[in-house]
């Protein structure tokens, strides 16, 4: 078994950072997360090479990857061909052990074979086997793992899940598509759910708590029901806090006997109560331009790191507008520069038989995630919050930035209109640029001044600035779409 185990020579296992909480800490310095991702279904799809994947991130300075562990998959290919989170029929590898009871959906069994009911008293020592020697490989290679338990529900997927009365020997979850994923503590169609969410929780976090290399959220979008008719519902948070509530003290119940205590979340401004201010909520999810951008202006005084945890779909773009490897640039620099701690950038192109991802992925997303990496990691993280006392003239021109005053800035500008169908990502402008920047109040020093391309990592310009003191104006080089700028005090 010690192949599946931590290795133990850790320095310090996923916290928030004591120097910055804004930030994550890890192996005794603070953490940025930067990835381009799979969606999710690394665990449960048996056809999904995940030794071949996270070679791939590590290979090209990836250092986070997002699982969903078995509460919520969805239907075979759903979105696109070879999608790991659904599985082919009968390739769902679970945590709960099947009985020889058939009758399940026919989407559990492959074809021409009986579909057997799962026991949800019974583990399945096959999932935990695998799941342990992902996060072990993982571990291995310097990537960090996010676990979110459930995923607000959608009508096609409950008819799926193993906790849905047809699916399991103990017909818990008396409920149909029309009312899937009742996260809910009041309904009595779902007490007999909760008891079996509650040990999900304890076995996963038990069996996993050897390993430094995990942070947890509860669910993703628990407000969210999708209908039958393909319409979404969004359930009020009065009706989803307590059973969030419930699922968090099924966590802090199952750690706190164990050595090891792992840092939680929930996700914050899209599809789900605000639960920032709790002290529980160490570290705040959130998705997509709209609501991240929601996180960092209404809960960055909270003082806790915020990841963007999922954007729009690239290759399946969720919105018609147009989604490219450019809007993916552009989102990324934008939010981490804008004050978040992680981001994962969804990636279409990683799919089962395509786990090093496609051409796009190869030659402009994870090169360019790793430039934006590397810019990062050449400030000092532990003296950065968000910064807006600077303005730029240019029509059409978005920014955003931070700064340690007198040490240190970093600014992000491009040009592009947001997408007004869900507000889900960024449409890029291009053109030729040239802004004028003006910072305010820059305390008299010298300082490196650095113009950055974001898209190739090449220094456009860099200067020695002798500065008097007061507000800063600079001219940017011309630039075609987004350019970047760091200055760094000279000692």
């Amino acid at each position: 078994m010690l192949i599946l185990m931590a290795t133990g020579s850790l320095n310090s296992q996923v916290t928030v950072s004591k120097a910055n909480s804004h930030y994550l800490f890890y192996e005794n310095k603070p953490l940025i997360l930067i990835t381009s991702d799979h969606h999710y279904g690394a665990i449960i799809d048996l056809d999904f090479d995940y030794i071949k994947y996270l070679d791939y991130l590590a290979d090209n300075g990836m250092n986070l990857t997002r699982i969903y562990p078995g509460g919520m998959f969805e239907p075979s290919d759903k979105y696109l061909p070879g999608n790991p989170l659904g599985p082919r029929p009968g390739r769902q590898l679970l945590p709960w052990l099947k009985s020889g009871q058939p009758g399940a959906s026919k989407m559990l069994a492959e074809p021409g074979k009986p579909s057997f009911k799962y026991d949800l008293d019974k583990w399945n020592p096959d999932y935990f086997t695998r799941l342990k020697a992902f996060v072990k490989l993982a571990h291995d290679k310097n990537i960090i793992v996010e676990i979110p338990f459930f995923n607000g529900m959608y009508a096609d997927c409950w008819p799926l899940m193993a906790m849905y009365h047809v699916n399991n020997i103990q017909n818990a979850g008396q409920y149909e598509a029309k009312d899937c994923g009742l996260f809910t503590t009041t309904d009595k169609l779902n007490m007999d759910v909760i008891k079996y969410q509650k040990e999900y929780i304890k076995k996963i976090v038990t069996e996993l708590n050897d390993f430094d290399n995990l942070i947890y959220d509860i669910c993703d979008e628990p407000s969210l029901q999708g209908l039958p008719d393909g319409n979404i519902i969004v359930r009020p948070d009065s009706l989803i806090t307590p059973w969030i509530n419930v699922m968090k003290d099924a966590f802090v119940k199952a750690e706190d006997p164990l050595p090891k205590k792992h840092i939680l979340g929930q996700t914050v401004q899209n599809l789900s109560p605000d639960l920032s201010g709790e002290q529980w909520c160490m570290w705040l999810p959130t998705e997509y331009v709209s609501p991240a951008e929601r996180a960092l202006k209404l809960d960055y005084s909270r003082n806790k790191p915020i990841i963007d945890v999922e954007t729009n779909y690239f290759g399946m773009s969720l919105t018609k507008s147009a989604y490219s490897a450019e809007a993916v640039r552009l989102e990324g620099w934008w939010f981490i520069l804008g004050g978040g701690a992680g981001l994962i950038n969804l990636n279409g192109e990683f799919y089962r038989g395509n786990e090093s991802g496609g051409k796009i992925t190869r030659t402009q997303i994870v090169p360019q995630k790793k430039i934006l990496n590397d810019f990062v990691n050449n400030l000092d993280l532990n003296g950065l919050s968000r910064f807006n006392a600077f303005g730029v003239s240019g029509t059409g021109v978005l920014s955003s930035g931070l700064a340690e005053n007198g040490k240190q800035y970093a600014i992000y500008l491009f040009h592009a209109a947001p997408d007004k169908e869900w507000g889900s990502n960024f449409i890029p402008d291009p053109a030729n640029y040239c802004d004028t920047l003006t910072i305010n109040n820059v305390p008299a020093s010298s300082y490196i001044v650095e113009w950055t391309d974001p898209a190739s990592g090449s220094i456009k310009s860099s200067e020695m600035l002798k500065w008097k003191g007061g507000e800063l104006k600079l001219i940017t080089p011309v630039y075609s779409l987004d350019i970047a700028l760091r200055i760094i005090k000279k000692n």
